[in-house]
C-alpha cells in the first residue's frame, strides 16, 4: 500500500515536470524579439541605409525571471517569403553563441546599392530554450558607395516603397512626417472671424476645409486673412505678444462651396551659417498654436480644421513621468512634448529664428531625446553633423565630445568612437595650452590652424560661459550671473577637463591605451593646476578666472558637475551655489540641477524645478508657452522664442536624477537605479533604452519606502533604496522575501545584481 502510494507520487511529480516543461515549451515557442532595428533605425522601411554592412539590434524575450539571452540565429534574405519559410539566401549566422542583442554586423553574401532586403531573429535563453523568430524587417540599401561632403552626410532621396508609390526620405535616419492634430476650440465671434485653439503649438501648416456659401449672382472666390499665433488674448491671437514669439497674417484665395486648403508659409530664408531650409517638396512650416479665419462679411463655415506638426516619428508609448507634484508632472510633459516638436527639420536644429544646430543645444536635446523615445537616428545624424560644422562659442566645440560619449553609452555602438575619434581630439584644445597648463582663446593660439581642426569656418570664435551676455538691450544684466572674462576663464577650464576625461574613457575602449595614459596624466595635474589658480580657499568658492575675486554661479557649478570639487570643499561650494538661486539661463540650467542631484541636493534641486518666478519652467507654463522657450522670459531676451529644445532638460533630468535610472554600462546592460524622493511622496517613470524599457516607482506611506523595478531580459541593476545616514537598522524584502545581502552605502542601502523582471522591494527601519 504504501510502495504504491510512493509510486504514485513519483509518477505525479514526473506528470508535473513535464507539463511545466510543455508550457515553458510553449511559452518559449510563442515570445519572440522584439524592437527591432537596423543600423539604429527601427523602421529602417521608412528611409535609406547607405552601407552595404549593416548592423542589428533588438530586444531580448524574458522567458523567466532573470533571463538574459546566451545564443541567438539570425537570417537574411532577398525576400520576405523566404524568409517567412526560414530560408535565408543572404546569411544564416547558424547558432552564435553570444549574449549580445546590439550592433550585430552584417556577414553574409554581398549586399547591392538599391536593393530591398529582410531579418528576423531568435535567441536561445539563460536556461537554452529558444524562442519564436521575430516579426520580419526590411532595410532598403541606397547608394552605398557615393561621396560624401563630410562623413555622416544625409540627403533627401526618393524612396520606391514597392506599391507604386514613391516617397521622399532621409539617409540614414528617421523621416520627418506631419502628424496631424484636432481643435480643442471652434468659434465664431459676432464680427465672422473663426477663432481655431489647439492643444499645443507645433512648426506646422494648417488643413483647413471651408464652406463659402454664396448667392448665385455673387462671385465665386474671394481672398480673406488667415491668421497664426502662438499666444492667445482670449478668444483672439495676441497680434504683439513681444519678443520672438510667433505672429503671422497670410493671404488664402478661396472659392465657393466646399474645399481643403494650406497655407502658402513663405520660405524660411537662412540668416545663419548653418541655417537649414526645407526642401521644395514639403510644405513650408512655422510654430503656432492659435488660427483665425477672418470671414467678415461671408457666408463661412470652418468644417474642419487640421494642425500638420512636422516631426520624427514618436511613439507616445515609450515614456512617462509622473509623480505627487503636480506641477512636477506639468514641467516635465512641456519638456517632453518640445523634445519631439523640435525635431522639424529631421535633427536637433531648434528655433524658428535660427533653424541651426548648436553643439550645446543638440546635447541637451540629444539627452532628453534618448529619454522620452528609444530612438537614436537622429541624435547620431546630429552629432556627427556637428563635428563638421562647429559653432563660435569654445564650450560647445567640448560638447562633440560629450555627444560621442553619450552616444555610446546610450547605444552601446563602439563604431561611432571609433569613426571620430580622430577628428574629435583636437576639440579637446590642447593646442590652446599655455604654460600654466590652463587652456585660454585670448592669448595668441588661436591660429586658422587651430581652427580648421575643429571644423570652425566663421568667425569670432571665444568663450560663452551662458547667453546671453551683458549688454544694453538687457537691463537685467544677461544670463551669466556677472561673470568677468579674464585670459584664463574658469568655466572653460572645467571644460576642457571633462572633455580629457571623456577621451581618456574612449581611448581605452577602442584600444588606444598608450593614448589613454597620457590623457590621464594631463587631467589629474589639470585638476590640481585648477584649484591652485582658480579656488579662493578663504571664501570656499571658484573664482571666474585669473586675475579677478568675482565668483559667478557658473564658476562653481561647472566645476562641481564635472567632478573638480575635492570632497572637503563640496559643502561650501554647495552653500554658495545655493544662494545664487536660478542665477543662469535655461542652458546652464540643465549643468546646475545635475550638480546639484549628483551631489546630494536633491530637495533644494527639486525646489528650482518647481520654482515659480521668472526664471523657471513654471513661468513658462504661466505666460502660455507649449514648447519650452528659448530664455526664462522675454525680458532675459529680447528675442525670445517660445520654441527651443536647450530649455527642456527636465525630460532628461527627472527619470535620471529623481527617479534615479541611469546606465552604468554601455547600451543599458547594466543600470544603477537610485531615486532621490526630494520631499515626493510618490513617484513613477518609464525610461526607453535600446536593451528595453526600465520601470521604476517609489511610495513613502506608512513608514515604508517601497520600491517597484522592472527591468527588461539582458539587463542587470545595481538598486539604492534611500535611507538615514544616521540609520543602521533596517529590513529589506524583495517580492516579500527577506533580503539579508544588502549592504548600507552612504545614504542607501545596496542591493546588487538584480536581473530581468518584476521587483517590489519594501524597506523598514525601526525609526520609519
Amino acid at each position: 500500500m504504501e510502495q504504491n502510494i510512493r509510486m504514485k507520487k513519483k509518477y505525479s511529480c514526473l506528470l508535473l515536470v513535464i507539463v511545466l516543461s510543455m508550457v515553458q515549451v510553449a511559452v518559449a515557442d510563442t515570445v519572440a524579439p522584439t524592437g527591432l532595428m537596423t543600423n539604429l533605425l527601427r523602421e529602417p522601411e521608412k528611409s535609406v541605409i547607405t552601407t552595404l554592412t549593416p548592423t542589428f539590434s533588438w530586444m531580448v524575450p524574458a522567458l523567466e525571471s532573470g533571463d538574459f539571452q546566451t545564443a541567438y540565429q539570425l537570417l537574411v534574405a532577398s525576400s520576405p517569403e523566404q524568409l517567412e519559410a526560414d530560408n535565408a539566401d543572404l546569411w544564416d549566422s547558424g547558432k552564435v553563441g553570444d549574449g549580445n542583442a546590439l550592433h550585430i554586423p552584417y556577414a553574409g553574401n554581398a549586399l547591392k546599392s538599391g536593393a530591398t532586403y529582410y531579418w528576423k531573429v531568435r535567441v536561445w535563453n539563460k536556461d537554452g530554450q529558444v524562442s519564436a523568430y521575430s516579426e520580419i524587417q526590411p532595410f532598403h540599401i541606397g547608394d552605398a558607395l557615393r561621396s560624401r561632403q563630410w562623413p555622416g552626410e544625409s540627403r533627401w532621396v526618393r524612396l520606391d516603397t514597392g506599391r507604386g508609390k514613391e516617397i521622399w526620405t532621409f539617409e540614414d535616419r528617421p523621416p520627418i512626417q506631419y502628424h496631424p492634430a484636432y481643435p480643442v476650440q471652434v468659434s465664431r465671434k459676432t464680427n465672422g472671424t473663426w477663432f481655431i485653439a489647439f492643444e499645443r503649438a507645433g512648426f506646422a501648416n494648417v488643413a483647413l476645409t471651408l464652406n463659402w456659401k454664396t448667392a448665385p449672382d455673387e462671385r465665386k472666390d474671394t481672398t480673406l486673412t488667415v491668421r497664426i499665433g502662438e499666444k492667445n488674448a482670449g478668444d483672439s491671437i495676441d497680434r504683439q505678444p513681444g519678443g520672438g514669439v510667433i505672429y503671422q497674417e497670410y493671404p488664402l484665395t478661396i472659392k465657393a462651396g466646399m474645399h481643403t486648403y494650406y497655407l502658402d508659409i513663405p520660405r524660411f530664408k537662412a540668416h545663419y551659417p548653418h541655417s537649414q531650409v526645407m526642401p521644395e517638396h514639403m510644405m513650408e512650416v512655422i510654430p503656432f498654436r492659435f488660427v483665425e479665419v477672418a470671414g467678415t462679411g461671408l457666408d463661412l463655415s470652418v468644417v474642419s480644421a487640421e494642425q500638420l506638426s512636422l516631426h520624427v516619428p514618436f511613439d507616445e508609448y515609450a515614456s512617462y513621468f509622473v509623480s505627487s507634484d503636480t506641477l512636477l508632472n506639468q514641467v516635465y510633459d512641456l519638456c517632453r512634448y518640445s523634445i519631439i516638436a523640435n525635431t522639424f527639420n529631421g535633427d536637433y536644429a531648434a528655433s524658428q529664428r535660427e533653424r541651426m544646430m548648436y553643439e550645446a543645444d543638440a546635447y541637451i536635446h540629444q539627452l532628453g531625446h534618448y529619454a522620452v523615445d528609444r530612438e537614436f537616428a537622429t541624435a547620431r545624424y546630429s552629432l556627427e553633423n556637428m563635428i563638421y560644422h562647429a559653432t563660435w562659442p569654445t564650450e560647445w566645440i567640448s560638447h562633440s565630445i560629450m555627444m560621442v560619449w553619450m552616444d555610446f553609452l546610450h547605444t552601446g555602438d563602439t563604431s561611432v568612437i571609433r569613426k571620430n575619434y580622430d577628428d574629435i581630439r583636437p576639440k579637446m584644445m590642447t593646442a590652446l595650452t599655455m604654460p600654466n597648463g590652463l587652456i585660454s582663446t585670448t592669448t595668441g593660439l588661436v591660429t586658422d590652424e587651430f581652427q580648421q581642426s575643429i571644423f570652425f569656418n566663421g568667425e569670432n570664435f571665444r568663450d560663452i560661459v551662458d547667453w546671453p551676455q551683458r549688454s544694453a538691450a538687457l537691463p537685467e544684466g544677461g544670463e551669466t550671473d556677472g561673470y568677468v572674462f579674464t585670459d584664463y576663464n574658469t568655466v572653460v577650464n572645467a571644460f576642457h577637463y571633462h572633455t580629457l576625461k571623456l577621451m581618456e574613457n574612449m581611448a581605452r575602449i577602442i584600444g588606444k591605451n598608450r593614448e589613454a595614459d597620457q590623457l590621464r596624466k594631463r587631467h589629474t595635474r589639470l585638476f590640481t593646476i585648477f584649484q591652485r589658480q582658480f579656488f579662493d580657499a578663504k571664501r570656499g568658492v571658484y573664482t571666474d578666472g585669473i586675475g579677478t575675486d568675482h565668483a559667478s554661479l557658473h564658476a562653481n557649478l561647472y566645476p562641481l558637475v564635472f567632478g573638480l570639487v575635492p570632497d572637503q570643499e563640496k559643502q561650501r561650494v554647495l552653500d554658495y551655489i545655493k544662494t545664487k538661486g536660478m542665477a543662469c539661463s535655461v542652458y546652464s540650467a540643465n549643468y546646475l540641477l545635475e550638480g546639484l542631484f549628483d551631489a546630494g541636493e536633491g530637495e533644494y534641486a527639486r525646489s528650482l524645478l518647481t520654482s515659480k518666478s521668472d526664471r523657471s519652467w513654471y513661468n513658462m507654463l504661466r505666460v502660455g508657452a507649449t514648447m519650452t522657450t528659448e530664455a526664462w522670459d522675454n525680458k532675459y531676451k529680447n528675442n525670445n522664442g517660445w520654441s527651443h529644445a536647450w530649455s527642456s532638460s527636465p525630460a532628461h533630468i527627472l527619470p535620471r536624477k529623481v527617479v534615479g535610472i541611469t546606465p552604468s554600462a554601455a547600451g543599458f546592460r547594466r543600470v544603477t537605479i537610485r531615486p532621490q524622493p526630494s520631499g515626493l511622496t510618490w513617484a513613477k517613470a518609464k525610461l526607453p533604452t535600446i536593451s528595453g524599457p526600465v520601470e521604476v516607482g517609489f511610495d513613502q506611506q506608512q513608514g515604508d519606502f517601497m520600491l517597484t523595478v522592472s527591468l527588461p531580459a539582458n539587463v542587470e541593476a545595481d538598486v539604492y533604496l534611500p535611507i538615514s545616514a544616521e540609520t543602521m537598522d533596517f529590513t529589506l524584502s524583495q517580492n516579500g522575501m527577506a533580503r539579508k545581502d544588502a549592504k548600507k552605502v552612504g545614504n542607501y542601502v545596496l542591493l546588487k545584481n538584480v536581473g530581468a523582471g518584476k521587483h517590489e522591494f519594501k524597506l523598514s527601519t525601526p525609526s520609519m
